[in-house]
């Protein structure tokens, strides 16, 4: 038995070593997030993106929530179909970070998880405690979906395995992403680096940056990137912030280079502890300045209300939105608390 642990850990350590020494296959040196075995953040140090093992124990230590199952809403399909039909533009949260947006006759989802858990297996990691405001077997055809990064509550390999059959869908990814879908038989996947621009037809897609990481295994961190989307349909402008921390310099370049936006999808949830979290992921003061920052006119919350992630109650996303919308009645039209089932007019 200790000749067999020992190996264990023997193997371990050589293939995370081998792993951590892969080269970057895109590195290019003019570009600061680049680094030759993969990416980073360039306005956070080495120190503010690196945590230890103990710290990471130490977190997931830390009590947090444990809901029952919730009823929710669901979407009725029939009105999101006579919508689409009409020719209407709108947008229904689905859950988590998953939206389904009709803007412009052009069908776009985002960072579809469909699973009951985010985790590489179905039987143990954080499970769902809503379920999704509407089947995937009852998805109108998509036309675009955005991969904001590798994260499994972000990529889910089972709800790729389905969305997968219909090849005519155009997949968004950030570098190192495209291969993985390849290996799970995606066909038309469109990678792209950080102020990369891509037209389709009558949209306009450019890869935008975050301030968040990737990971997808133990022994691989920061090896694919991460990013944003701003998708631009006939003069409609919609930016998919994905996961995100904040910093005082990518959003507001993002707000004079590409904005005003016409919505903008931001993460209100997953946030505690603050010594953990706050470099990765916003909390609610954070994502009223990223709306005005990247000076969006309309904004809706995501990143909440699917899975218990970390250690804030489950409802204070929404209150804390609410007590700073309360505090600034400009923000009262502005930024939309969704709910399952609903669908906003945009």
């Amino acid at each position: 038995m200790k000749l067999l642990i020992t190996f264990i850990f023997s193997f371990s350590a050589i293939f995370f070593v081998l792993q951590s020494n892969k080269k970057n296959v895109y590195f290019d040196e003019s570009k600061p997030h680049h680094t030759e075995f993969g990416f980073t953040n360039p306005h956070l140090t080495l120190n503010d993106q690196n945590k230890s093992p103990l710290d990471l124990l130490r977190m997931m230590k830390t009590d947090r929530p444990n809901p029952v199952n919730q009823n929710i809403n669901l979407v009725n399909v029939g009105n999101l179909k006579r919508r689409i039909n009409n020719g209407e533009n709108f947008v229904t949260w689905i859950g988590h970070s998953t939206f389904f947006l009709h803007i412009n006759g052009k069908k776009i989802l985002t960072d579809p998880i469909f699973s009951d858990r985010c985790s590489p297996l179905q039987f143990v990691g954080p499970k769902r405690y809503t379920e999704p405001s509407i089947d995937i077997n009852l998805l109108p055809k998509i036309d675009i979906i955005l991969i904001s990064h590798n994260h499994y509550d972000h990529l889910d390999r089972n709800t790729i395995k389905h969305l997968k059959k219909d090849t005519s869908t155009t997949w968004f990814v950030p570098l190192g992403l495209a291969k993985w879908l390849r290996n799970e038989n995606v066909k038309r996947i469109i990678e792209l680096d950080w102020y990369d621009e891509y037209s389709l037809q009558n949209v306009q897609v450019v890869c935008l940056p975050s301030q968040h990481w990737s990971k997808r295994n133990l022994f691989k961190s920061f090896d694919t990137l991460w990013a944003s989307w701003c998708v631009n349909v006939e003069n409609f402008k919609f930016w998919f912030a994905g996961d995100t921390g904040y910093n005082k310099i990518q959003f507001k370049d993002i707000g004079e280079s590409f904005g005003p936006f016409d919505l903008a999808a931001i993460p209100i949830g997953a946030y505690e502890p603050r010594w953990f979290m706050k470099n990765f992921h916003i909390n609610p003061k954070e994502s009223i300045l990223i709306h005005k920052d990247v000076k969006s006119l309309k904004s809706i919350g995501m990143h909440f209300g699917t899975f218990v992630l970390t250690t804030e109650p489950i409802d204070a996303p929404q209150e804390e939105i609410i007590k700073i919308i309360e505090k600034d009645g400009n923000l009262i039209d502005q930024f939309i608390i969704p709910e399952h089932g609903a669908i906003y007019d945009l």
